[in-house]
């Protein structure tokens, strides 16, 4: 049995409509938002790249990071939707 969720990342400005930044993606598991990638103009230099889970309530400082790329970013982001905090590591 496969237990990893499938994670899909949509461009804002198709996701949410409107003018958004290239950079700027809605993480989607089963037809609905669960987080967010982007760009960020204030990020650390070396990981500009920040990701939310916004699908949990109420958040915690794990929910959220800054990544290298936007491909570890996807890989941050779902390390820690399959894991949330207080789980067992």
């Amino acid at each position: 049995m496969n237990s990893a969720p499938t994670l899909t990342l949509i461009g804002a400005a198709k996701s949410r409509g409107g003018e958004w930044g290239r950079d700027d993606f809605d993480v989607y598991e089963n037809c609905r938002v669960v987080g967010r990638i982007m760009r960020h103009p204030q990020a650390p230099k070396d990981r500009p790249w920040f990701w939310t889970i916004t699908a949990r309530l109420p958040q915690t400082p794990e929910d959220r990071g800054y990544s290298v790329s936007r491909s570890q970013a996807m890989t941050d982001f779902k390390a820690r939707w399959v894991r949330p905090p207080g789980a067992n590591e």
